[in-house]
């Protein structure tokens, strides 16, 4: 309750799907903490960060996870990590085109396990680097997915990073 009156807060499940060694933590930790390291490290099972932003005076709570990207973990832990998500954030490498290539499966089986439709945006990441690819191709790669928007971010200089993590917001308050 804020004088008098009583506050509402959002509370909404973030997932974060790709494959290992695209930026997924790294993207994570600019959005909630605006810090980037160079240092590669495996997440291993599942993180989650809590970050809580205010959207057209509303108070939304992001919680975001962050699952190992390997194939075999993905089946393991699929329903725990997937369980009650709102949305999914599908993470590729512009400089590995082919880490794009299983968006499709992991969105897939996150909408098996959900059970329902949910909104889907494509993070095209690492765009610091020399691209492997054209923004057209992420465009199609979008397509693919069924993804609302795309953004093109670089976890490292902090590009889009912010406008992918409140644009997955605002969609998901206006659905």
């Amino acid at each position: 309750m804020v004088n008098g009156v009583c506050m509402v807060e959002y509370k909404y499940k973030i997932c974060l799907v790709g494959e290992p060694a695209v930026g997924k933590t790294s993207l994570i930790k600019r959005f909630v903490y605006n810090m980037f390291s160079d240092k590669y490290m495996v997440t291993i099972g599942t993180n989650i960060y809590k970050k809580k932003v205010t959207l057209n005076g509303e108070h939304i709570t992001l919680m975001i996870w962050d699952i190992m990207g390997s194939a075999g973990f993905r089946q393991i832990l699929k329903t725990a990590y997937f369980f009650g998500a709102d949305g999914l954030l599908a993470v590729g490498d512009l400089t590995r085109p082919d880490t794009f290539e299983t968006l499709d499966e992991w969105v897939t089986t996150a909408i098996e396990c959900v059970n329902k439709e949910i909104p889907v945006i494509l993070l095209a990441n690492k765009s610091d680097l020399e691209w492997k690819m054209t923004e057209d191709d992420v465009a199609e790669y979008a397509m693919d997915i069924f993804a609302r928007n795309y953004f093109i971010t670089s976890a490292k200089t902090g590009d889009n990073v912010n406008r992918a993590f409140m644009e997955m917001a605002r969609v998901l308050r206006r659905d």
